[in-house]
C-alpha cells in the first residue's frame, strides 16, 4: 500500500511541478511601450 502512495505522489509531483514553472513564467508582466520616451535636456552648468 506504501508503494502505491509514493508513487501516485511521485507521478503528481512530476505533472504539478512542471505545471508550477510554466503558470510562472507566464505571469510576468509584460508592457510594451507605445510611445517613445523624450529625454529632457539638463539644465545648468554641467550638460
Amino acid at each position: 500500500m506504501n508503494i502505491i502512495v509514493f508513487w501516485i505522489l511521485f507521478f503528481g509531483l512530476w505533472g504539478i511541478v512542471p505545471l508550477m514553472i510554466f503558470k510562472g513564467r507566464t505571469d510576468e508582466n509584460k508592457t510594451f511601450k507605445t510611445s517613445p520616451e523624450v529625454k529632457q535636456k539638463k539644465k545648468g552648468w554641467f550638460k
